[in-house]
């Protein structure tokens, strides 16, 4: 691997973590220990965060229209599901890998 190859893999990794890989593990650390500790204060839980802020959008879809708000709603719930699912993958990839 040349210089070229070893700066462009180091430019790419910085663009996609923000800083060194370290310091974004450490930090994302931090935060998640920050955000449960809050969590445990409150007595919630991440399903029922995610929970209350799918009905609060449901419930908003609903009053736009029956219609139409079925129609978002089956959208809005698939990609809430899907979303759950690939991001999180998604981003410990990126982190494991780099890119």
């Amino acid at each position: 691997m040349t210089d070229a190859d070893r700066n462009i893999e180091k430019n790419t990794v910085e663009r996609v973590v923000g800083s060194s890989p370290r310091r974004t593990v450490i930090q994302l650390i931090i935060a998640s220990i920050i955000v449960g500790a809050i969590f445990s204060v409150l007595d919630l839980g991440a399903l029922e965060f995610w929970r209350g802020i799918f009905d609060t959008l449901t419930s908003l879809i609903r009053s736009i229209g029956d219609s139409f708000g079925e129609i978002a709603v089956n959208l809005i719930t698939y990609l809430i599901i899907g979303a759950a699912i690939v991001i999180p993958v998604w981003l410990i990839m990126r982190l494991i890998r780099g890119r």
